[in-house]
């Protein structure tokens, strides 16, 4: 959207009343990790005083080639959002994919090396179920995403459609053995990447190298289910920006909740105890502290 796609009269409403519009640069990024929680912290700041969300949540403009050529005056579209004349605004996006896309945390320093990057973190055997589920929920209701039709109409592997969507859709069973397979040969291709989203200590590495750790946050899924507003807090102390609390409104709920019929079995969540154990263990002591994940 931005100031063309908000409508006429309400463009004119808005500026009646003291908005103006402007494109603008995003300051911090909300990285991911995919099904973490990403959607409801960018709803939640987008709602606060001193943020600009961007429009869409997801740009892929770090990750994805084919707008990453685009350049910077496409990208900062996404920000042309109203805001009171005199007010200042941190922009932001939230795109999940950036943590574990290898080449992002270098594209963003070269876009703005002073980003503040945002983490969020969910325990990665439930994360990776509920990722799985998420595909199977499209492929049984026939629903591709628009950026994977693209890439079949334009001759470019994507493999999760090729996993998820070409033929029937694998049990949860049948993709751990898909992708363990992959790990154990060595495989280079960052997709499909289930479980290997879910090891995240060098993912986290990749941006600390680059941006430092006083500009990286890392959160912890069950903290934004159990408290928001205090991660709303910590992200306005990260940020620089006056917290001011706000009337409560009942408990927030995460953003893009989906209840699965499918469940884990015992076997299915052995083996990726297991899997996990050791990266689970490195990034705690990466860390210095075991995330409320």
């Amino acid at each position: 959207m931005g100031f063309m796609g908000i409508g006429l009269i309400n463009r004119i409403s808005m500026i009646k009343r003291g908005f103006i519009f402007e494109k603008s640069k995003p300051s911090f990024f909300i990285v991911g990790a995919q099904k973490s929680g990403a959607t409801s912290l960018h709803s939640y700041l987008s709602d606060r005083k001193g943020f600009r969300g961007s429009v869409p949540k997801e740009v892929h403009y770090f990750d994805r080639d084919e707008n990453h050529c685009k350049g910077n005056k496409w990208y900062e579209k996404h920000f042309s959002m109203g805001k009171r004349a005199g007010g200042s605004c941190l922009s932001f996006e939230a795109t999940p994919t950036y943590l574990h896309r290898s080449k992002v945390p270098r594209r963003i320093y070269e876009y703005n090396p002073e980003s503040k990057i945002i983490i969020i973190l969910r325990e990665p055997v439930s994360r990776a179920f509920s990722a799985w589920n998420m595909y199977k929920q499209w492929a049984n209701e026939k629903i591709v995403p628009n950026r994977m039709l693209n890439d079949v109409k334009s001759g470019r592997t994507n493999n999760i459609y090729d996993v998820f969507f070409k033929g029937r859709c694998p049990s949860f069973g049948e993709y751990i053995d898909i992708e363990m397979e992959l790990i154990n040969e060595g495989g280079k291709d960052e997709e499909p990447s289930l479980l290997r989203r879910g090891l995240y200590k060098e993912q986290i590495e990749r941006y600390v190298e680059i941006f430092g750790w006083h500009n990286v946050l890392v959160l912890g899924f069950n903290e934004l289910k159990t408290d928001a507003e205090a991660v709303i807090r910590k992200c306005h102390d990260f940020l620089g920006v006056p917290y001011q609390e706000v009337p409560s409104v009942g408990e927030k709920e995460i953003k893009n909740k989906r209840a699965y019929p499918s469940k884990i079995s015992s076997n299915e969540l052995e083996i990726l105890q297991k899997f996990y154990e050791q990266p689970n263990s490195d990034l705690f002591e990466y860390l210095g502290y075991r995330p409320d994940w």
